[in-house]
Order: structure tokens, then C-alpha cells, then sequence
């Protein structure tokens, strides 16, 4: 019997040393900090993450750990350690020189012959790929694939995300409508590709005016909506001025020059996105009967 459980664990080494799956132990004690060490790693997760195994052995998996990497999900395995139970997350971690990479971790006390856990088990497979094609994926759901910027669907996240972003009692952001003029006169006499590469040339002017934590989308056609957060009600609407003006002296694509309409609008956070339109829509309705490039303004508390 003894000589058959030496040949089994022989054999079991062999096998975490032969899979292509990383396989950490670590010690059962001291859940918190510094946690549980590492005691011993498989040739797949020293591949994997970078690490020598003697640079890693008596250290915490935390050394494993970046700023992206998410604190929900650290909190649920700690919470399950602490239960002596099994857990499954998928958890981004940092190889030595840096490269993240993500790891789906399956996680499982080992108790010995008196049912004491002594040790946790990691089994670990490598899910960048896949981590990578859902992330594109959903990338491009959110993006106009025309001009790079978001899409009426990225709009719509960005206005939802707003409420929990900004303090709703004080906070009021900014949205300009934009409507090219005479957009579908350049189609007709030049050509759809010369449109879109005036579409395209519009968004990357617009966008490359924008602070940091502002936002871009094309609706649809010519029509496109920015964004903007801290501002003034001055400051938005030069902003919007500056915009009519300066496309006004451009020329793109053989055309004379690029005409824009804006309209523009102030909202709380947690308004339905449908409303907030409507009402820059209103504003832009009124700058195309003034004569088209020129800027108005939906009426608001905040916008003379």
C-alpha cells in the first residue's frame, strides 16, 4: 500500500508538471495579510507569469497583483478561503515584466486525514485570448466603426453611467448636438467617399478638442453629440463657437468648406438620454432656421 501511494504521488507530480494549466499551493494560514504563500508552482505558471520558482516561493500571490486587477473579486476569494471552501473567479494578474494577463483561478482547500485544510490548491488557465475577444468585441459594439468615436449605444452607457459619476445635486453636464450643413449636397456632388472622409475628418476634430473626461459619438449620418463635464455654461458655449468657426475655414475632400449647426443643451445626471436629445434637438432645430452655422441654446436654468 505504501509503495502504491508513493507511485500515485510520483505520478501526480509528474501530471501537475505535465499540464499546461498553471497549478499553485499555497499555505492555509494567515488568510489576511501577508496571506497564503506559495509553496510550490508548476513549470505552466512560472511560464506563465514570468517568475522563477525560487522567486516566488514563501511570497504571497498578491505579488501577482496590479491596479487593474479587481478588488470584488479578491474579496470573494478571500471570503470563500476563509470558509474553507472552493471558488472560481477570473482575475487579471501582472507577469514579472509587467504584461497583464488574465487567469481563470479555480481554487480548493486540501484538508488532510483528519479533514484539516493544510493547503489551498490554484488551478489556473491562461484566458487572455478569449478575455481579449470578448473585450474587442464589445469595443466594437460601442464604437462607429466609420470614425473610431462612440456609437448612439456608447452614448447611451456613458449617459447612464453618469448618475453614479457625478453628484446629481450639483453636477449638470453639457451635450452639443452637431449637424453637418449641407452634408447631403457634398454626397450627392462629390461623392459618398468624400463624405465620409469629411465625417471622419469632423469627429477627429472635435474629439482632439476634448478634455479628458468629455465624450464623442456619432449618432448616425451627420449628425453627432459631444459630451462635456466641468464646464461652464460660457465655456461650453464658446466651446460650440469655436467649433462652427473654425470648420468654416476648412477644406476637405474638394469641398469649400465644412458647415455646422449646434445645438446644446444642459442635463442632470439620470436623465433618460431620449429627453436630453430632444431638447439639444430643439436648440439645433432653431440654429438651422437662423441660417444655419451658428449655435443655439435649449432653455434651462443654467443656459441664458
Amino acid at each position: 500500500m505504501k509503495l502504491r501511494m508513493e507511485i500515485v504521488q510520483s505520478a501526480l507530480l509528474d501530471l501537475i508538471e505535465a499540464t499546461n494549466d498553471a497549478i499553485v499551493i499555497t499555505s492555509a494560514e494567515e488568510i489576511e495579510r501577508p496571506g497564503p504563500l506559495i509553496v510550490h508552482a508548476n513549470t505552466a505558471f512560472c511560464r506563465i507569469s514570468g517568475y522563477a520558482l525560487e522567486e516566488v516561493l514563501g511570497k504571497s500571490p498578491r505579488v501577482l497583483q496590479g491596479p487593474g486587477t479587481c478588488p470584488l473579486a479578491l474579496g470573494r476569494i478571500a471570503a470563500s478561503l476563509r470558509a474553507g471552501q472552493e471558488c472560481q473567479e477570473e482575475l487579471l494578474n501582472y507577469a514579472k515584466d509587467g504584461t497583464p494577463y488574465w487567469l481563470d483561478i479555480h481554487i480548493v482547500p486540501l484538508r488532510d486525514e483528519m479533514g484539516v485544510i493544510r493547503y489551498f490548491g490554484a488551478i489556473e488557465r491562461d484566458v487572455t485570448g478569449k478575455r481579449t475577444a470578448v473585450e474587442q468585441l464589445e469595443r466594437l459594439a460601442l464604437e462607429d466603426i466609420l470614425t473610431g468615436i462612440g456609437n448612439r449605444a456608447a452614448l447611451h452607457k456613458h449617459m447612464e453611467s453618469l448618475s453614479q459619476q457625478l453628484d446629481m445635486a450639483t453636477e449638470r453636464p453639457f451635450l452639443l448636438l452637431f449637424d453637418l450643413d449641407g452634408f447631403k449636397q457634398i454626397n450627392d456632388t462629390l461623392g459618398h467617399l468624400a463624405g465620409d472622409d469629411i465625417l471622419r475628418h469632423f469627429a477627429g476634430y472635435v474629439a482632439s478638442n476634448l478634455r479628458r473626461d468629455d465624450f464623442m459619438a456619432r449618432l448616425g449620418g451627420d449628425e453627432f453629440v459631444a459630451v462635456l463635464h466641468g464646464y461652464t455654461a460660457e465655456a461650453a458655449l464658446l466651446f460650440a463657437k469655436n467649433v462652427v468657426a473654425n470648420l468654416a475655414t476648412m477644406q476637405v475632400s474638394g469641398a469649400e468648406s465644412i458647415g455646422v449647426s449646434v445645438g446644446m443643451t444642459d442635463f442632470a445626471p439620470g436623465d433618460e438620454m431620449s429627453k436630453v436629445i430632444a431638447g439639444a434637438d430643439r436648440a439645433l432645430y432653431r440654429a438651422k432656421d437662423a441660417g444655419k452655422g451658428t449655435v443655439r441654446v435649449n432653455s434651462c436654468p443654467r443656459v441664458a
